[in-house]
């Protein structure tokens, strides 16, 4: 207020002072005119410039407003011939004029005072709104923070998920390490040797993906003590790891190969980290670890330290989450004592999650990519309720949400996982007075959308083509390791840890279409076994190799439809259960891979190799 009484002040006197001057000079001007004009009648030469002609007011007033100086305003104002009286009347208008005008002019600097004071009057009450407005910004976002946060903490979620019959498929994808068991991994027996295996699996239970909401609630640590052998094997393995160094550091580097910055283990037993793996997540690849060594070790004649650089190869993408789940499932698949096995074996990078190799580069795959995502989202702007319910739902889960995050019911389920699988309680967010929780049912209704459009992904043109090309590498790979192992029967073991996409991809080039294989689940495993038949003499051909597909202990040999009409080996086995079954088994002839890889394989794209197939775009 203080600042506002001094402007008002200082304009005010500047006015004052500058009408007064104005006055002043005005009236001297007019005062030297007069005496020059009546010394022109004194010697009666009023035809001079000086003295010619007349006063005109509108003149006078006009130049008034133009020119400040009113000295030079009756210097171009002439006056008549006509006596000193027409002159003084003349004279008597012009000083109405110039009241006239001292008027206006004090007018107008009143009128610039006002604008002042205005201008003045809008700039202070911006700065005193904006202040209110911000600092009650800060400090209703703050206590409304603080309401949040107490509420939250003080304030019971919609209770935990539970198993029930139709929670059941959900709790599927978790695959906790008490589902993971023994089924038909390495059963068959005979007249057949076993030479090798080709091990593909995903990575472990991890983090979410995004940051979502009261994440440092939820305890991704696992209990094991359900499972009194894989309890005993988490803790060897953590001295392990703890104790590694006592082995040989150059050793420990050396196998992990590209990998040897990488921690094995979570820095918080309990940490559930942006893309991590979890301790669950490390259980679980010890528990697979466990089951594959069951189904193979000795058939594979790994143990008396037989083991060389050359049996066991291993791949991983350059993942946190894919290096440690393969080196937890190497320690159980073959360490008994100290670090005699994986001191012998390199891992080695893939620069790709489909492990392509050479044949990445495919500008086909991307257009059918393209392709299947738009033919989804048809899918899913036919069922509004469902775009809707992912659109509420993400905003409680996730704390930035974005576009993509909204729109996509997979990263919501993903993210969605990270509670169910670990016990916790579905998350909420306030809206002002609003609270909006992810309910029992609103899970339920994502997971049974999510297990449709999985339908009709197996079944998508688009999405079949895109796997297609996208696996090939890895099915050259593949095939070239089965006919090393048929040469020279090394190596033994291949292992590839990737992600759900190097899955999917994989049972695409095979032409396995499932559902189940379309979101495969933490720790899923694929298993190629390559068998010889023994024969009577030492003498072997190719129709005496034959090799079986097993994902996730199921056989589905039969399910590929290159080795449905082919000459498959039939071979019974006992399914030692509590209850002893005989099961029958059929291996299909690696000359049947071998033939679909070189002669069939681009038939969709009508074209004969990979080059055509991803430039010719005429008929994708």
């Amino acid at each position: 207020m203080l600042s506002i009484e001094i402007l008002k002040l200082s304009c005010s006197t500047s006015l004052t002072a500058i009408n007064q001057k104005n006055k002043r000079i005005i009236n001297n001007k007019i005062k030297l005119k007069i005496k020059s004009i009546k010394k022109c009648q004194k010697i009666g030469n009023l035809r001079s410039p000086m003295c010619s002609g007349s006063l005109n007011k509108k003149d006078a007033v006009w130049k008034s407003v133009v020119e400040p100086d009113l000295f030079w305003l009756f210097d171009s104002v002439l006056l008549s011939t006509s006596s000193l009286s027409r002159f003084k009347k003349d004279l008597a208008g012009f000083k109405v004029s110039h009241r006239m005008l001292a008027e206006m002019v004090r007018l107008s600097y009143q009128h610039r005072a006002f604008y002042c004071y205005v201008i003045l009057s809008v700039w202070i009450f911006l700065l005193v709104a904006g202040m209110y407005k911000y600092i009650g910004i800060d400090e209703k976002s703050s206590m409304q923070a603080r309401i949040i946060e107490n509420d939250i903490s003080i304030r019971e979620f919609p209770r935990n998920l539970k198993i029930d019959v139709k929670t059941k498929k959900i709790f599927r994808f978790c695959n906790p390490p008490s589902e993971i068991t023994t089924e038909t991994e390495g059963k068959l027996d005979g007249n057949l040797t076993l030479g090798g295996i080709l091990v593909f699996i995903r990575h472990g239970d991890r983090g979410p993906l995004a940051h979502i909401r009261n994440i440092s609630l939820v305890n991704c640590g696992g209990d094991f003590s359900s499972i009194p052998e894989l309890k005993n094997l988490y803790h060897n393995y953590v001295n392990f790891l703890q104790n590694v160094s006592s082995y040989s550091r150059t050793a420990w580097a050396q196998f992990l190969g590209p990998f040897h910055g990488f921690p094995m283990l979570p820095s918080n037993s309990k940490d559930c980290k942006i893309g991590q793996l979890t301790t669950l997540g490390i259980g679980q690849l010890l528990k697979t670890g466990i089951i594959l060594k069951n189904a193979y070790y000795h058939k594979l004649n790994l143990g008396n330290n037989s083991i060389s650089n050359k049996d066991i190869i291993v791949y991983s993408t350059r993942y946190r989450r894919t290096v440690q789940s393969a080196v937890a499932l190497l320690y159980a698949l073959l360490e008994t004592d100290g670090f005699q096995n994986l001191a012998k074996i390199t891992m080695q990078e893939s620069q790709s999650y489909a492990f392509c190799n050479t044949d990445c580069a495919c500008p086909a795959a991307e257009k059918f990519y393209k392709q299947y995502l738009k033919e989804m989202s048809d899918h899913l702007k036919s069922h509004p309720a469902v775009a809707d319910l992912i659109r509420q739902a993400s905003n409680a889960v996730f704390e930035i949400p974005d576009q993509a995050q909204m729109t996509d019911p997979n990263t919501l389920k993903d993210a969605l996982l990270t509670y169910i699988c670990h016990g916790a309680s579905l998350p909420c967010i306030d809206f002002n007075t609003q609270r909006i929780c992810v309910k029992t049912e609103h899970v339920t209704s994502l997971f049974t959308y999510t297990e449709w459009e999985s339908k009709q992904v197996a079944k998508n043109n688009s999405r079949k083509k895109y796997g297609l090309l996208r696996a090939y590498g890895l099915l050259r790979n593949i095939v070239s390791y089965m006919l090393r192992i048929i040469s020279e029967a090394k190596p033994k073991i291949v292992l590839y840890s990737g992600h759900d996409k190097t899955l999917e991809y994989l049972a695409t080039a095979l032409g396995i279409f499932s559902d189940k294989l379309t979101m495969p689940h933490y720790a899923s495993r694929f298993v190629i076994e390559v068998y010889r038949i023994n024969p009577k003499n030492e003498n072997h051909v190719a129709s005496d190799f034959y090799f079986r597909v097993v994902i996730n202990g199921k056989d589905f040999t039969q399910k590929i439809p290159f080795c449905r009409n082919a000459n498959f080996y039939s071979i019974s086995y006992i399914e030692r259960n509590e209850m002893e079954k005989r099961k029958d088994s059929k291996l299909c002839p690696i000359e049947t891979i071998i033939r679909q890889l070189h002669d069939d394989y681009f038939g969709p794209f009508n074209a004969t190799n990979f080059k055509d197939a991803c430039t010719n775009h005429k008929y994708g």
